[in-house]
């Protein structure tokens, strides 16, 4: 009794975990759309956020970029950050600048990291591309990337019109949800790209022309639920570059997705000299309106279109996907390896219209006609 009475006198005589804010206002940071926030940034999280950081609940250490119109000239990178929020509340804006390149905000080996609104970042990307131009600044910016973060946290910002990417994570055990991404419709402006173990995207919003949520290699483990995509390049895995010899993509899931005036649907796209697997992947309630390439797998998106690879591609489920696509677009379209064709490629309950009839070459399944059975 006396040892669990002396426990308890020395929680009561412990202090509190206080909440720390670190607001950039304080570092320099002056919220007229002209000095550059990329300073004071750096400065709070070196002189307040690290000296600061004694739990491992992120939200007790929050740099603050309040209420106002803020201007990020510079790149910020947060190298081996832990355990901390960034908590946007106002507006930053990107100036055009055609020397302006890199990601604009960075978290490297980083753990524990909550970044979060409501406030947004504009990126003004039209500026970057005048009348649809890609090959004018091709070094534009990105906006955010995590690179080799674990068990963070992306939500409630809003992200409009990258000079390229908006979202990268590479890691384990991230989530992204509970936000919008909304972007000119042109292509170099995926909404978010995920690779690792164990990440999770859900109850996002993606209007842009290129990737929606899309798995990088290599995952093992990936859930995305309840997406909206509008004007863009569908959900997709891969593509995976020239030559790469290990693709490795597992375990993914796909459910609960409106995908609606897009240039392509559900894709698997690789290069055709690409080596290595993708196995075990589920796509299920899709509904789709004007999607072209509604249901793609395909070793030739890119490249020569020499059949040199050995990308085994198997066990995919395709399940309760209805609506529209285009009249000039196969509703299904599976042109695999030779030397490994596509196996275990399975449908159930797909209802598309205005499509032309299934292509398919070297792969193998149930549920759609002119598929043959493995």
């Amino acid at each position: 009794m006396f040892a669990a009475l002396s426990l308890g006198l020395l929680a009561l005589a412990l202090p509190a975990a206080a909440f720390i804010e670190c607001n950039v206002l304080t570092y320099g940071a002056v919220a007229d759309n002209t000095t550059d926030l990329g300073p004071a940034l750096t400065k709070a999280w070196q002189q307040c956020v690290i000296p600061n950081v004694k739990t491992t609940v992120a939200s007790d250490v929050l740099l603050y970029v309040p209420a106002g119109n803020f201007l990020l000239k510079t790149n910020v990178v947060f190298d081996d950050a832990a355990n901390w929020n960034l908590h946007i509340a106002g507006n930053i804006y990107l100036p055009f600048n055609p020397a302006l390149t890199g990601t604009m905000l960075t978290f490297e080996n980083c753990e524990n990291i909550l970044l979060n609104g409501p406030g947004a970042i504009f990126g003004n990307g039209y500026r970057y591309r005048p009348g649809g131009n890609l090959s004018l600044n091709p070094s534009r910016p990105r906006l955010i990337r995590f690179q080799n973060c674990n068990n963070c946290e992306i939500t409630a910002v809003t992200l409009f019109d990258a000079p390229q990417f908006h979202v990268t994570i590479i890691g384990n055990n991230n989530v992204a949800h509970d936000m919008a991404i909304i972007a000119s419709h042109i292509g170099e402006t995926d909404g978010f790209d995920m690779s690792g173990n164990n990440n999770y995207v859900h109850d996002v919003s993606v209007e842009n022309g290129d990737e929606c949520v899309t798995v990088k290699t290599p995952t093992n483990g990936f859930l995305a639920e309840r997406i909206t995509c509008k004007f863009t390049a569908g959900c997709n895995i891969g593509s995976f570059g020239a030559g790469n010899t290990a693709v490795n993509v597992q375990n993914v899931v796909y459910r609960n997705v409106t995908i609606s005036n897009s240039d392509a649907g559900i894709m698997i796209k690789s290069y055709p000299d690409n080596v290595g697997i993708v196995k075990n992947i589920s796509y299920t309630d899709f509904q789709m309106s004007a999607a072209a390439y509604p249901l793609y797998i395909s070793v030739f998106w890119a490249g020569d279109g020499v059949d040199t690879g050995k990308l085994q591609i198997s066990d995919v489920n395709f399940n309760t996907v209805t609506g529209t696509g285009t009249p000039t677009r196969p509703a299904v379209l599976l042109d695999c390896n030779k030397a490994t064709p596509c196996e275990s490629i399975n449908f159930s309950g797909i209802s598309l219209t205005n499509t032309k009839p299934n292509q398919i070459a070297n792969a193998c399944g149930s549920g759609t006609s002119s598929l043959p059975a493995c």
